[in-house]
């Protein structure tokens, strides 16, 4: 495995912390011979060192703040963020030397003419030391916002010699980005949908083929990495693209590689040579960074990327670029140029479809209009009026849709009307039998009980209509359902969009995508239905298509032969495919939890499919409101809100931590700190690492005690410190209760001891708040006046409470609010107090109160020890463990008195508590720098603990073990049953058919309502499934981890559909076996192949040659006909 760029400095046995012992670089050049312990040094080295030397701090001297404007930090970081013009000034010099000091400008241009410039990452000073380099690295910004709006100069000059020629003028923001990449920078591109981001993709692709390197491109989803290849292809040509999936390998020595997050992934960690030879990565739709299930492979593979890539970012318009890109520079020690526009290239328009009109409520500046709104509301109710007056019904009031918002339909959104008859579950039924399967019920609107309908079969006829009318096709309509998907299309039988000529555009395009099909497959339902809905423009587009249908939908869109498009969500994650307007069906969706509002991330990602650039002035968004008008508020947060900001889904998973042990290139806890969620903490390592040196220096300052009483004093201390501390504790229990608490009540006389008062003499006026009491003291004059006041931290722990040799004359009132932590004890006294007068700041009252507590103060100065409340009412253990803590240490303090009859005790006690304090600060900062203060480290621990007890990993070194590498080796199923099982031999028995359909119980994750029937050999395979799920996940539950309900995940809805095709039944009656739809199906064997990949090559580890030829048979048996047709990208 590569060295992960940034890390360099705790990769493991790599002695980086010891400066003396490496050598500078400078622009691969080393200085020092090898044996030797000087080597050369320039003029503008030596200038550094003196730098440094100017900032080596003596003891008595505190932190300076070192100056970070850019002339001073130019001196030793030279690519540190400039101002504009100068910065791309130096751009169009000769010579890259304009970069550097001009103390060194003849020798860096001469080294500049032989040599090519420096590598990423080594752009520090010439002979500024390792540390030096780190503690300015951690003053700096790595993010570095570019101002798209500012006058950039010349773009022709400033890149005179273009990669990639483009036939249209670039975008501001384009240009800034080429400019970067020119300059071998890092950068983050967020623009909204259809902007123009690919082209930074194709830059950084041509450049690095100009360059003579390779470039990576990373897509979250398999169909976009297809996309993209066959859009890359045309571009760049077929010889310098390849593809690298699952399932496909085209071209892998290419210079230009397109593959999934996963497969790179894998690459870093097996240390995969082309990653010797790779300048750029680019990771499309980094917003995805947010997926719950996959956003932790990003992370990841920022965090292992080697330091001579660049990484090119490209998202969706987010609210925190800044954060996420200054935690990528931070991790890799890049500089990343942060390049954002809110510009659309085409501006959109929002409006509600309600009455069979279009009702604006967003215009192309952004302004949302109220009257829209109402317009819609108004013209809903008068529809409803017309169809309740139709069926002799009373219209409705003005409080718009019938029933309001009632129950939903099974599985469905809220909106039902209250009327609806009993027949109907949830809501009127519209003539159609209740939907079978998930999400059944809820209206497109969040309203009525049909989705979309309600009570108007018509609606999608009328919709259609009124947009060919006014010019607005093709549209997309936005379905939340893959059923209604269907039902949606199926509701226009007598629709046609589509001419003679286009019809035969699309007969043509279909014939010659399905020759890749053979015998039956060709004549499948779904392929027949496809048909007949394409010929007529209209076509559907959802997960559970045949990948072929899906593309030739896609590819009749893209040349405008669909003008009707029904899809899901995922539509709007893909390639450049804009249509003249778009529909959202609702904007309720399920997110597998329950039912929600769209959030305004995901409406503003599809409705950026709206509008097609150089084609249409605006693009115009509609929301179907024809049964419910959603609220204004919800209408505003959606349309106009601020998407979703990037966040963490980083989470370890026992892959990762084998595959980390497995190469030792970097500890797991150094990949938690890297990752986004500890990215906050780690911004602040820096200040937190300079404030334990400072504080460490305060500490060496401070005198020490006499070394002859020094342990003394400590026992002393730490005695009398745990007796105070288990004293405020045992307080804080008693206050928690309501006996406790009416201990507290007005009257009782308290000790008080704080930075303020010094184990004086109070009582109780009144609780002020949970915590807070108003009290008054019998004090001194020059107590009440502060003169004796002491700084917080200089208060020292004692313990008893003693009031002895206190005078008792002449005492004044003090009235105060003081907190829990100031009271040291509750004495038995109760004094009947004028509350009220107190309370009204009375002076006579108050220096009554006083008069009453001076013979309390005499008595207690007389005895030995402040008498104490009786706690024994209060018979709470936790309140006796604490009070049984605090009388324990005090009776250990009672025995180390001896000290404190020294006449120098109190100075001296008084250096111990400066001495301590500041020992305990450098404790507290130093854990929260160290890996004990990671957030996700106790789950390393219980995982590693798993880990050991299931002997993947040794219980001492922990070093992997056969089974930990058997492991690393399984990526799309769980990776410990999985392993079990193989280490069980549990496929032996088993043939090729009976071991690949029990492995789908690992990859099918969708309901059915058709249970299989299992043979009885692949009935007793899953028993001995579930039987080893048990016993690991009895292990996890030892070690309180949350651990899979295996009898829950593990779903048996495709077994027998898996074990018939592997057998050879065809695929035309493997659907009649399951109601789940054929593109579900193709989905998961084509992922069984490579889960069965996974296990053959787990095979070789262990050296199983029966299980690896039998792995190997059961990919031949179902890789055939319709599963093995390769996409017409492809």
């Amino acid at each position: 495995m590569f060295a992960p760029g940034g890390l360099d400095e705790v990769l493991k046995g790599d002695g980086a912390g010891d400066d003396d012992a490496e050598e500078e670089e400078e622009r691969g050049l080393r200085i020092c011979a090898s044996g030797l312990s000087r080597g050369f040094r320039s003029r503008a080295q030596r200038e550094a060192e003196s730098s440094e030397a100017a900032l080596e701090l003596d003891d008595d001297d505190e932190v300076p703040e070192l100056d970070f404007t850019p002339d001073a930090h130019l001196k030793i970081l030279s690519r540190e963020v400039k101002p504009r013009a100068p910065f791309y000034r130096a751009a169009v010099q000769p010579s890259d030397a304009a970069k550097e000091s001009t103390s060194s400008a003849v020798h860096d241009a001469e080294l500049d003419e032989l040599l090519p410039a420096a590598p990423p990452g080594a752009n520090l000073g010439l002979g500024a030391s390792r540390a030096a380099r780190r503690r300015l690295e951690s003053k700096r910004d790595w993010a570095h916002v570019v101002d798209v709006n500012a006058t950039m100069g010349d773009f022709h000059k400033l890149v005179p010699d273009m990669a990639h020629k483009f036939p249209f003028e670039l975008d501001p923001f384009q240009k800034e980005a080429v400019y970067h990449l020119e300059q071998r920078d890092s950068v983050f591109v967020a623009a909204h949908t259809s902007a123009g981001k690919t082209v930074v993709a194709e830059y950084a692709i041509a450049l690095a083929q100009k360059h003579m390197t390779r470039c990576i491109y990373t897509s979250p989803i398999k169909a976009l990495s297809n996309q993209k290849f066959r859009d890359f292809k045309q571009t760049f040509g077929a010889q310098n693209v390849g593809i690298l999936t699952g399932d496909v390998q085209i071209n892998p020595e290419a210079p230009c590689l397109i593959m999934t997050t996963e497969i790179l992934r894998s690459m870093l960690y097996r240390g995969a040579d082309l990653i010797r030879d790779v300048e750029f990565v680019i990771f499309d739709e980094v917003h995805y960074v947010n997926d719950q299930e996959r956003g932790v492979v990003w992370e990841e593979v920022i965090i292992l990327c080697p330091q001579h890539i660049n990484l090119i970012l490209l998202s969706a318009t987010v609210p925190n670029t800044k954060e996420f890109a200054d935690w990528v520079g931070r991790t890799k020690k890049k500089d990343i140029y942060v390049i954002s526009t809110p510009k659309r290239p085409v501006p959109l328009e929002h409006f509600l479809y309600a009455g069979k009109e279009l009702h604006k409520i967003v215009d192309t500046r952004g302004q949302f209009l109220g009257s829209g709104v109402r317009a819609a509301t108004e013209a809903l109710r008068r529809k409803q009026d017309k169809e309740r007056e139709a069926a002799g019904l009373a219209p409705i009031g003005r409080g718009g849709a019938a029933g309001g918002r009632g129950g939903a339909g099974r599985g469905g959104p809220q909106g039902a009307g209250r009327g609806a008859p009993r027949g109907a579950r949830g809501g009127a039924r519209s003539g159609a039998p209740a939907l079978r399967g998930r999400g059944g019920g809820g209206s497109a609107a969040g309203g009525n009980s049909r989705p979309g309908f309600g009570g108007d079969k018509s609606l999608w006829i009328n919709l259609v209509n009124l947009l060919r009318k006014r010019d607005l096709l093709p549209v997309v309509v936005f379905v939340f359902s893959k059923r209604r998907c269907e039902e949606y299309a199926s509701s226009m039988p007598n629709t046609d969009l589509c001419n003679a000529r286009e019809k035969s555009e699309v007969h043509i395009l279909i014939e010659k995508s399905l020759t890749r099909l053979k015998g039956s497959d060709k004549s499948l339902p779904q392929i027949a239905r496809m048909r007949e809905l394409l010929a007529r423009g209209i076509g559907v587009h959802h997960g559970g298509l045949l990948p072929i249908v899906k593309e030739v939908v896609e590819m009749l869109f893209q040349r405008g032969l669909v003008k009707v498009l029904f899809a899901t969500e995922t539509f709007a994650m893909g390639v450049n495919m804009p249509a003249r307007s778009v529909v959202f069906s609702g904007i309720r969706k399920h997110d597998g939890h329950g039912f929600r509002e769209l959030l305004a991330g995901e409406y503003t990602q599809m409705s950026g499919r709206a509008g097609r650039r150089g084609l249409d002035p605006t693009g115009v968004v509609i929301i179907n409101a024809n049964e419910d008008v959603p609220d204004t508020g919800i209408l505003n947060k959606m349309l106009l809100g601020q998407a979703t900001k990037l966040s963490s889904q980083f989470r370890l998973t026992y892959n990762m931590i084998l595959n980390l042990l497995r190469v030792e290139a970097l500890k797991v806890e150094e990949m938690i700190k890297r990752s986004f969620s500890e990215n906050a903490s780690q911004r602040l390592l820096p200040d937190q690492q300079r404030k334990v040196k400072e504080v460490e220096r305060q500490l060496a300052r401070l005198p020490a005690v006499p070394p002859e009483r020094e342990e003394d004093i400590s026992r002393y201390y730490d005695l009398a410190h745990a007796a105070v501390a288990s004293n405020q504790g045992m307080l804080e229990v008693a206050l928690a209760q309501p006996q406790g608490s009416k201990m507290l009540a007005a009257g009782r006389v308290l000790v008080l001891r704080d930075e303020h008062f010094d184990f004086d003499v109070a009582v109780v006026v009144r609780s002020v708040a949970d915590g807070l009491f108003l009290v008054l003291a019998a004090v001194s004059p020059e107590r009440k006046a502060g003169t004796l006041d002491v700084e917080s931290g200089k208060v020292t722990p004692l313990w008893p409470a003693t009031l002895r040799d206190r005078p008792a004359t002449g005492l004044v009132y003090d009235l105060r609010e003081v907190p829990l932590s100031s009271i040291v004890l509750l004495t038995p006294h109760l004094l009947k107090i004028e509350t009220s007068m107190i309370m009204a700041h009375r002076i006579s009252a108050m220096q009554r109160t006083a008069d009453m507590l001076a013979p309390l103060v005499a008595e207690m100065g007389a005895a030995d020890a402040v008498p104490e409340v009786d706690w024994s009412r209060l018979r709470r253990l936790e309140f006796q463990e604490a009070l049984r803590s605090r009388d324990g240490y005090a009776s250990r303090l009672a025995q180390h008195t001896a000290c404190t009859t020294h006449e120098s005790f109190a100075s001296e006690y008084a250096m111990m508590h400066a001495r301590k304090a500041l020992g305990t600060r450098i404790k507290a900062l130093n854990l929260s720098i160290s890996d004990q203060n990671l957030d996700l480290l106790p789950d390393y621990q219980q995982r590693i603990a798993v880990l050991k007890t299931l002997r993947f990993v040794d219980p001492v070194s922990e070093a992997v073990l056969l089974k930990g590498r058997v492991a690393c080796e399984i990526n799309s199923a769980d990776e410990l049953l999985l392993t079990e099982l193989i280490l069980d031999n549990f496929f032996n028995a088993l043939t090729p058919q009976e071991s690949v359909a029990l492995l789908s119980v690992f990859i099918f994750q969708e309901k059915t309502d058709m249970q299989p029937e299992l043979l009885p050999r692949l009935a007793e395979g899953y028993a001995t499934i579930i039987a080893t799920s048990e016993r690991v996940s009895a292990v996890q539950a030892a070690h309180h981890l949350n651990h899979t309900d295996f009898e829950t995940a593990l779903k048996t809805g495709l077994v027998e559909v898996v074990f018939e095709w592997a057998s050879g039944m065809p695929f035309s009656k493997i659907t009649d076996l399951t109601d789940v739809a054929e593109g579900t199906i193709v989905r998961c064997i084509t992922r069984l192949d490579e889960t069965c990949r996974e296990v053959r090559d787990a095979a070789r580890v262990i050296g199983d040659a029966d299980l690896f030829q039998k792995m190997e048979a059961a990919q031949e048996c179902i890789r055939r006909d319709i599963i093995a047709c390769a996409s017409l990208y492809v």
